[in-house]
């Protein structure tokens, strides 16, 4: 798909669509980047699909790291 064709679709929908850059971090942190501005967003600013990733992504590097810690202690 184009982004010109993307673009129509979310027109259509008159969604308003969010480009974010997540970055996560080993010692836990992260930063979150508006792809458009190329501002730093807080979590606070989270919403919807974006805050549904962010939770599932967190998720995953908890279960990682409790593995490691498992692994290790083995």
């Amino acid at each position: 798909m184009s982004e010109s064709q993307i673009e129509k679709i979310l027109d259509a929908a008159d969604s308003y669509w969010l480009d974010l850059t997540f970055k996560f971090f080993d010692n836990g942190s992260m930063v979150i980047i508006d792809n458009h501005t190329e501002l730093q967003l807080s979590l606070r600013d989270l919403k919807g699909a974006a805050y549904d990733f962010y939770v599932k992504q967190r998720i995953r590097m908890i279960r990682a790291n409790l593995e490691e810690k498992i692994l290790q202690s083995a």
